[in-house]
């Protein structure tokens, strides 16, 4: 009996835009599980901070589409 493989081609993550197959879905958008740990880990006071901001506003709007 063969094994069957599944292939996947991923997602694309909301912040990065880079396709990956490992994640969380938040109101039904998707980030990697690298740039969750970057918005998690980054300081309030560190210049990446306002940049995963500006990212993260899409599930505020996803929402009212």
């Amino acid at each position: 009996m063969e094994n069957a493989i599944r292939h996947t081609a991923g997602e694309c993550c909301l912040v990065c835009e880079e396709t990956s197959l490992v994640g969380i879905h938040i109101c039904g958008r998707f980030i990697c599980n690298e740039c969750e740990r970057k918005v998690v880990e980054t300081d309030t006071s560190h210049e990446d901070y306002q940049y995963y901001l500006k990212k993260l506003r899409k599930l505020s709007l996803s929402r009212l589409a």
